[in-house]
């Protein structure tokens, strides 16, 4: 029986790299004095700069903080003294239909502050009084309509 020699899957030349070679293409850095001091000089004025760099972004990020805090702050003051303008508007109509009991515009007046104040049963149970002393008070009738939605 004969041996059948297949043939291999590598070559047969194998080159090697000779030392000479690669450092011609990699030189050494060689750190004299000189060299070292002037690393350091960069090593010192980069982290410098990475500092102030950290510095300016954190001291923008609370800046625009701040400023969209302050927005918020005027918006939440300016809602609040609308609701106590209108706390104090029904307050008045409060008054006006203790006084003269059959007074629709009062208790109409009343529903329409409060539905904007967002207390819509109040609202209802107020247009529902207007709507008693006149049933034909077309504002109360729309409102109702809105109400009911």
């Amino acid at each position: 029986m004969k041996k059948i020699h297949l043939p291999s899957q590598f070559p047969n030349i194998y080159r090697t790299i000779t030392e000479s070679r690669v450092f011609k293409k990699f030189p050494k850095i060689k750190i004299s004095p000189s060299n070292h001091a002037k690393l350091k000089k960069i090593w010192f004025y980069s982290k410098i700069a990475t500092t102030l760099i950290v510095v300016v972004v954190l001291i923008s990020g609370i800046a625009i903080f701040s400023f969209k805090a302050y927005q918020y702050y005027e918006k939440v003051q300016k809602v609040t003294i609308q609701r106590q303008q209108m706390q104090s508007k029904i307050n008045f109509w409060q008054s006006i239909a203790d006084k003269y009991e059959g007074y629709k515009d009062a208790y109409f007046q009343m529903a329409v502050l409060d539905y904007q104040l967002g207390n819509i049963s109040k609202a209802k149970a107020e247009n529902k009084k207007a709507l008693t002393l006149d049933p034909n008070f077309v504002d109360a009738i729309k409102l109702e309509a809105i109400l009911n939605k």
